[in-house]
């Protein structure tokens, strides 16, 4: 057994205060002499000489001496047991503190060099330290919204493990302007939805405002001529010549609209009796051999491919079904509009065509009235019909089925001795016999020409009227009144509709 110099042993032990550390120092140099003889006979390899043994120094800081250590450990330096003597430190690279080789049991370690011992190495190794990302997830917090941007964010976690240098890890925060996403406060935002109108309404609707219109549809067009020279100046004169010449063309360009849908639509229906001829003459073809036939002879004549062909076809064959449920007046007058919802075809199906096919005796009463030579364009397609409906729009009565009735024959109850007698007037008419000289509309100490809303002034003609409250009434050009007469179905008789918004 090596003797242990008492030398600096005796010197640490008076340093710090600590008689036992000698006794100590002994049992665990038998301890470890004891371990290398055991394992040296189970391998049967007997050494004459045990290894040099060395006492290695270290120290650690802590806050308190009844605590556990906190940082790494500090090598201050190596003793050699048997001479006493202070063996100088090995030189070694710079490191981060987080490669310091810590130990857990032993303090003593022996090698062949004064290094450690392989066999304590094998029976308490090294535990591999886990790297620890530095960024933590925020605290779970529920977002108040009127709460201020600088208490918006919870603040991180920030205990993490201590890594060799004794500091805690930076911790990395990403913040951002706002939350995405952002969802928006119902009760900040709220409104009450809208109901648009669906492509069909907006088809109607415009059918009936073009009915009410006061456009002038006519097959030939009109010899557009002007007397007065229109590049002389902006005079009266040639400011109204130049209004004329604008609504000349108006009417111009909406009869060649209508036109060319009467004929597009005609053109499907020949379309399909040339197939069927076809499939007569040649029955060995089957229904597409004999369209792709009849399409390629269409296709000769207007000089296009037959993509574009079956692209207008498409279309074409939309004004065709329009015109089949709600007749010649349903497509004629027609707005715009019809040719996009023919493209489309977002809303064609049976609930369109039953409501064109209720509203078209209606929309001929309308025509015939309004527009007595709307009849006249399709002589374009040689068809010649004459008008059914004349005289007064409210002269007659639109039924639920089937065609309009006269207006005096839905008073054939009354039994009155020479019918119902009645009279449209434009104008409110005061009977001077029950009122005399007094008009009972009047109110008494206002002006009757200055209106109520606005204190302007109303007038019949458009020069002086200042009033912009009702200009369907004053100031303004008055078109026909839409509304229509029809019958109820809930025995009062007549009622009246309207149609649109004039």
């Amino acid at each position: 057994m090596d003797y242990i110099a008492p030398s600096l042993i005796s010197q640490l032990s008076s340093i710090l205060q600590n008689p036992s550390f000698p006794a100590h120092l002994q049992s665990a140099v038998h301890a470890l002499r004891d371990s290398l003889d055991s394992k040296q006979k189970s391998a049967s390899e007997k050494e004459n000489d045990h290894p040099q043994l060395h006492l290695r120094i270290e120290a650690s800081i802590v806050t308190d001496v009844t605590t556990s250590k906190q940082t790494s450990d500090l090598v201050l330096g190596y003793i050699d047991l048997r001479s006493g003597q202070a063996v100088p430190l090995p030189p070694t690279p710079v490191s981060t503190p987080d490669s310091t080789i810590n130990t857990e049991y032993a303090t003593i370690s022996t090698d062949s060099n004064g290094g450690r011992d392989n066999s304590t190495a094998q029976s308490h190794p090294h535990k591999r330290r886990k790297t620890v990302s530095a960024l933590r997830p925020a605290k779970a917090t529920t977002i108040q919204p009127n709460e201020s941007r600088d208490h918006e964010y919870e603040s991180l976690d920030l205990e993490a493990v201590a890594d060799s240098s004794g500091t805690k890890p930076f911790v990395r925060q990403v913040h951002s302007d706002t939350r995405f996403p952002q969802r928006k406060n119902p009760r900040q935002e709220y409104s009450l939805p809208v109901l648009e109108p669906t492509s069909a309404d907006k088809l109607i609707a415009g059918i009936w405002r073009q009915l009410h219109s006061p456009v002038k549809l006519s097959r030939l067009p009109s010899i557009i001529q002007s007397n007065t020279d229109i590049r002389t100046g902006v005079s009266l004169e040639v400011f109204r010549e130049i209004n004329t010449l604008c609504l000349k063309y108006y009417n111009q360009s909406q009869s060649s609209r209508a036109l060319e849908m009467i004929v597009q639509a005609y053109w499907i229906e020949c379309f399909e009796a040339r197939v069927a001829v076809v499939r007569l003459e040649k029955p060995h073809l089957s229904t597409t051999d004999a369209r792709m036939m009849v399409l390629k002879e269409a296709c000769v004549v207007l000089n296009w491919k037959e993509k574009d062909l079956r692209n207008r076809m498409a279309i074409w064959r939309g004004y065709k079904e329009i015109k089949d449920t709600g007749g010649w007046a349903c497509l004629i007058f027609a707005s715009t509009g019809i040719y996009r919802f023919c493209k489309y075809r977002t809303e064609f199906g049976e609930g369109l065509f039953t409501r064109l096919r209720h509203l078209q005796s209606s929309f001929e009463v309308a025509a015939d009235t309004l527009h007595p030579g709307w009849r006249d364009l399709l002589q374009v397609i040689r068809q010649n019909t004459s008008c059914v409906y004349h005289g007064h729009p409210h002269e007659w009565v639109n039924m639920s089925e089937g065609a309009a009735v006269p207006l005096a024959s839905t008073y054939e109850h009354l039994d009155l001795p020479q019918g119902l007698q009645y009279q449209f007037i434009e104008e409110c008419v005061l009977d001077r016999t029950h009122f005399g000289t007094h008009d009972p509309r009047r109110v008494p100490e206002l002006d009757p020409d200055l209106c109520l809303v606005c204190k302007e002034r109303q007038s019949d003609e458009i020069q002086k009227n200042q009033c912009l409250c009702f200009p369907a009434l004053f100031g303004g050009v008055r078109h026909p009144v839409p509304v229509q007469v029809f019958r109820t179905s809930t025995g009062k008789n007549n009622g009246v509709i309207a149609r649109c918004v004039s």
